[in-house]
Parts: structure tokens; C-alpha cells; sequence
């Protein structure tokens, strides 16, 4: 019976410990670093890139035959590759492919998942898997805070997959 007890005591005090709230948080008071809806995140603007700036794929031609394991070189002019720190440098940023995609629009953020392919630690070589068929591979170049530069850094190329 004891140890009924003691059991039935540690989970009461386990209980009351897990959902002690604050004072302030009980009278409807928020958190001390909590944001409210109403304020507002200003994001930086994106930073400057030459005109001529240019991404492509090295290694990946128009209607190429590939098997289902890619392997794929990202090229750029213009510009130098970094990581996706946070931190924005001018003429710099880091690769995303997009599959079977379009280009992101300018100052977009671009998910990740499996179709939207992150390479934010400046990598400029990838192996990517395929299913058979006939897909679009777009390259797309972003700034440290994942935002799409636009139409104007990308380059798409289609692929025919054999298996």
C-alpha cells in the first residue's frame, strides 16, 4: 500500500511541476520575448548581383540521357557560392535545384523538400535520384536567407531518364 502511495504523490507533484504557469501568463499577460501578431519582421533587403551573373549546369546538356542516380555540377559567373548562414554578402548566395519546377519569383523564400533541393553549404556538386522519365531540372540561386534571385539566376535543363 505504501508504495501506492509514494507512487500516487510523485505523479501529483510530477503533474503540478509540468503544468505550473507563470503569474503573468495566467492573468493573460504575455511572454516577456513572445512577439504579437501585430508586430512586424522587416526583411533585409536582398543584396546587389552584377547583370551579368549567370548559373548553369556544367555537366548537364539539353535532352540528355541519364541514368537514375545524377550526378550534377552547378556553375556560376559573377558571383561567388557561400553558405546559408544568415548572413547577406553582396554577389554571393548558394544553389537550389527545383525538379519538374519553374523558377521561384524574385525575393521568395525556397521550401525544402523533395522537389525544391537545398545545397546551403555552398556545395556546387550533388547526386541526385530520379524516377524514369522525362523531368526538368532547374537550377536557381538564392541569397544566405534562402531567397530566390528570380528568372535572372536560373538555367533549366530536361533529362530523360532511362532508369
Amino acid at each position: 500500500m505504501k508504495k501506492y502511495f509514494s507512487f500516487a504523490w510523485v505523479l501529483a507533484f510530477a503533474l503540478i511541476a509540468c503544468n505550473n504557469e507563470t503569474e503573468a501568463h495566467k492573468n493573460g499577460e504575455d511572454h516577456p520575448h513572445a512577439t504579437t501578431a501585430t508586430e512586424k519582421f522587416e526583411m533585409p533587403s536582398m543584396p546587389e548581383v552584377p547583370n551579368d551573373a549567370t548559373v548553369f549546369f556544367e555537366n548537364l546538356k539539353e535532352g540528355q540521357t541519364v541514368g537514375s542516380s545524377v550526378a550534377v555540377k552547378m556553375g556560376v559567373t559573377g558571383l561567388s557560392v557561400d553558405t546559408a548562414n544568415g548572413i547577406l554578402k553582396p554577389s554571393s548566395g548558394h544553389h537550389h535545384i527545383l525538379i519538374d519546377l519553374d523558377s521561384v519569383l524574385t525575393e521568395t523564400v525556397i521550401p525544402k523538400d523533395s522537389i525544391h533541393l537545398h545545397f546551403g553549404n555552398a556545395q556546387t556538386s550533388a547526386e541526385i535520384k530520379l524516377p524514369k522519365g522525362k523531368h526538368k531540372l532547374t537550377l536557381q540561386f538564392a541569397d544566405a536567407l534562402h531567397r530566390s534571385y528570380g528568372a535572372k539566376l536560373t538555367s533549366s535543363v530536361f533529362v530523360n531518364v532511362k532508369e
